[in-house]
């Protein structure tokens, strides 16, 4: 029995690949600020939960947030509950639920992948998934997609088990219908839209290549398994559609969901085939293995069948449609809106065709109907590998597809894409040979390398530094950078273990000896990862525009609820002008105003002083300039004879929108100045 023998068999696999993804995203889950502008706003919904003890309604603040259902943001309070409270005011315990979700996603990664490919491919799928980028940094975020893809995945697990056919139809198509419910409580439909492209796909299949399929899907159709769906998820939505005079399924269908297949939502617009180019840098370190996962799956499903050639009608077909579904795309992205009503409007706002789901049903349906390509029964090997296939291609071709491109929109695919490659591992382990291919994934893992070192090495940063710095109007360049002075260096112990790894794992991987290669790949992974989670990202305050404003308010003694700190009184809340993130509600308190809630006169009521605003001298957007608004609250100041102290000048570069932010915290205390 080999080493790979030996961690891939008992209770070592499952211990070691749950440990390697929340090992890798641990550091993140603590040491990252709140980001903006998602992960902030389902927090700070979550955090809404507990404070107003309302588990049905999710608003922020005083607005109804109709988008996602509430299935993760009971989790994100169920845990923020357990561990602190939302008094706390830490985003960690938030981000538990998505952590958790991404280990057990690598977890059922590995057990989808025992009888489509075998043990010990499943046990190098599992890893290369669960060590690579993506994946990772979603788990120390608090969003939906740590739990979707487990569940997800954990569907299709159950999905394979069907499709090759198990002494347990019943509860693997319960399972199934189980996962589908859960996440529809989490995303909506995106895992019953991926457990039905992998299933349908390899329906189609087995018609193409054998001109029949067998009836194994029949045990969903059963009605306990529907029965359980509606049980699970149409409560919840007769309840919110109750408690928001219908609003709901107006704000999340007719408004984020429609947003996002008719047109590029909130300007997530992308680039040309999108996912594919982020596959070298979020993929990595399975991007070593990508090339050759997909050839050798290919190799194999054709063999039987004739081998590629035979198959090559086929593969043109989808290769023209897909070509055609993307010009399509972009051209009708070109078309000037029509006027508001008329049947062209209608028309135009379809687009994008691709984000039709009965498109790819359609077509991939008309494929199956031709002339059958063999007559022998396939393989179990043969079906997993086709599911797989069908599961990590139409997925990713849905989502290159959609008008809204968001680079994580595409982790649902990457179980299978990592599956693939570790099939593709024990292949060349036994013998296969593609040279060419493994050039090719060198050449892929070393660009993958190269972007994720570079970017976390301090002179690129400086470098970004500068460039922000002379975007200020209200200060010179020279004063914000060495007021970021600090901020220039940080340490590059994992940087280095990550770049020898990386180093070594390609002179072993030419050296064919892969499972070395492998588990230097990953060492690569998790040492860039901790790199950039542990010094990096903490480092750069300048482009954390909530801390920096907090280090403002820190100089006038504004953070409310630090009265033990500072030995004196602290506001209630924080007026902010010309700064509204929602990390900055998150972290400082819900009962924080920002525009256009902030008063812009100071009170005559004694007793709600001490008052504290926090200014962005660099707005642009407001209605009248800050530096206006200022002189009145100075001049109000005055006249009330309140004292003002005025904090520092902190700088940082605002990332959701980038825009310079320049904030002083001014602070009025009620009677003159002592």
């Amino acid at each position: 029995m080999t080493v790979l023998d030996r961690l891939s068999t008992g209770w070592k696999a499952w211990v070691l690949l749950f440990v390697l993804t929340f090992g890798a995203a641990a550091p993140g889950v603590f040491l990252l600020p709140a980001l903006d502008r998602d992960e902030s706003r389902f927090a700070q919904a979550s955090k809404e939960m507990l404070e107003e003890e309302n588990y049905i309604v999710l608003q922020y603040q005083d607005e109804l947030r109709n988008k996602k259902p509430a299935g993760i943001h009971w989790l994100q309070a169920a845990s923020t509950a357990i561990f602190t409270g939302p008094e706390a005011k830490q985003v960690w315990t938030y981000r538990v639920p998505s952590w958790l979700g991404a280990a057990f996603g690598t977890l059922a990664c590995f057990w989808a992948g025992i009888p489509l490919i075998g043990r010990r491919a499943a046990f190098i799928g599992a890893a290369l998934f669960g060590a690579n980028l993506l994946l990772t940094s979603e788990a120390h975020i608090s969003k939906t997609d740590g739990v979707l893809v487990f569940l997800t995945t954990l569907g299709i697990g159950a999905l394979g088990r069907l499709y090759l056919g198990t002494d347990k139809p019943g509860r693997m198509a319960f399972l199934v219908w189980l996962t589908v419910s859960a996440s529809f409580l989490i995303k909506g439909p995106v895992t019953m839209m991926v457990v039905a492209f992998a299933g349908f796909g390899a329906w189609a299949w087995s018609r193409a290549a054998e001109g029949k399929s067998a009836d194994w899907w029949r045990p969903l159709t059963e009605w306990q398994g529907p029965a359980l769906f509606v049980v699970m998820v149409l409560p919840w939505f007769l309840w919110i559609q109750a408690a928001t005079d219908g609003q709901y399924i107006e704000g999340a269908v007719g408004k984020d969901l429609k947003d996002k297949f008719t047109g590029a939502s909130e300007g997530h617009a992308g680039w040309f085939l999108y996912h594919l180019s982020h596959i070298p840098a979020w993929f990595f370190p399975a991007t070593l293995l990508f090339l050759a996962g997909l050839v050798a799956s290919v190799r194999q499903v054709a063999a039987p069948v004739g081998g590629l050639m035979a198959g090559r009608r086929y593969a043109i077909a989808g290769a023209a449609i897909f070509a055609v579904l993307l010009a399509l795309n972009y051209l009708l992205a070109l078309v000037p809106p029509f006027e508001q009503g008329s049947a062209l409007e209608t028309l135009r706002t379809l687009k994008p065709l691709p984000a039709w789901p009965f498109l790819f049903i359609a077509a991939i349906w008309y494929l199956s109907r031709g002339k059958a390509l063999s007559a022998r029964e396939p393989s179990d090997e043969e079906k997993g590998l086709r599911l797989l296939l069908s599961w990590a291609l139409l997925t990713y071709t849905f989502f290159e597809l959609m008008p809204t491109l968001l680079s994580h929109y595409i982790l649902p695919a990457y179980p299978a894409l990592g599956l693939l490659c570790g099939y593709a591992a024990v292949q060349i382990m036994d013998g296969a040979r593609m040279p060419k291919v493994n050039a090719a994934g060198l050449i892929l893992f070393a660009l993958g390398a190269i972007i994720l070192l570079a970017a976390s090495w301090p002179q690129v940063t400086q470098y970004f530094m500068a460039d922000t710095a002379g975007d200020f109007r209200t200060v010179s360049e020279g004063e914000v950078l060495a007021a970021w002075t600090p901020y220039r260096e940080f340490p590059v112990w994992f940087w280095i273990a990550g770049f020898a790894f990386a180093g070594f794992a390609m002179i072993e991987f030419a050296r064919r000896r892969i499972a070395a290669a492998i588990l230097l790949a990953i060492l690569s992974s998790v040492a860039i990862g901790w790199h950039i989670r542990i010094y990096m990202l903490p480092s750069q305050v300048w482009v954390q525009p909530t801390e920096t404003a907090r280090l403002a308010l820190e100089d006038v003694c504004g953070v409310p609820g630090e009265d033990d700190i500072c030995n004196v009184k602290t506001p209630a809340r924080v007026l902010a002008l010309g700064y509204a993130e929602p990390s900055y509600v998150l972290t400082l308190g819900t009962q924080n105003l920002h525009p256009p809630q902030t008063p812009l006169d100071l009170p005559s009521d004694p007793a709600a002083y001490p008052v504290v605003y926090l200014l962005n001298f660099e707005d642009r957007k407001a209605d009248e300039p800050i530096t206006d608004t200022a002189a009145r609250l100075r001049a109000e100041a005055k006249a009330l004879t309140v004292c003002l102290t005025e904090g520092n000048s902190h700088y940082a570069l605002n990332y959701s929108n980038g825009d310079p932010v320049h904030f002083r915290a001014w602070r009025f205390d009620w009677g003159g100045c002592p």
